[in-house]
């Protein structure tokens, strides 16, 4: 239901209320504000969740952005080693004995 037809739908009560005897009317005009109040408190409930939805995505979008830019980083950093080490090898320099950042330790 939208918010004009809650409207809507809400002041044709309100007339009908009013047509009441006194003593009935006072019971459903406190009822039927109640009710007013709740419906503006979700409305703005739901306005706040709906605005930190948006927040979270746009979130989302630039976690994404950054963990691709991350990986294209990563792979371009790999090539240069790669081919730092194979231009090392070429030209027959000895490797020395510490540990490779990249290696696992698996040999």
């Amino acid at each position: 239901m939208n918010e004009r037809t809650f409207q809507h739908q809400f002041s044709t009560l309100l007339d009908r209320i009013n047509e009441l005897p006194t003593r009935e009317r006072a019971m459903l005009v406190g009822l039927a504000e109640a009710a007013a109040g709740q419906e503006s408190e979700v409305t703005q409930c739901l306005h706040a969740l709906e605005q930190s939805i948006d927040s979270m995505r746009l979130c989302v979008k630039y976690l994404v952005f950054d963990l691709e830019a991350t990986r294209r980083e990563n792979g371009c950093l790999r090539r240069l080693l790669s081919e730092a080490e194979d231009h090392s090898s070429e030209q027959g320099e000895v490797e020395d004995d510490r540990e490779s950042f990249w290696d696992d330790g698996a040999d």
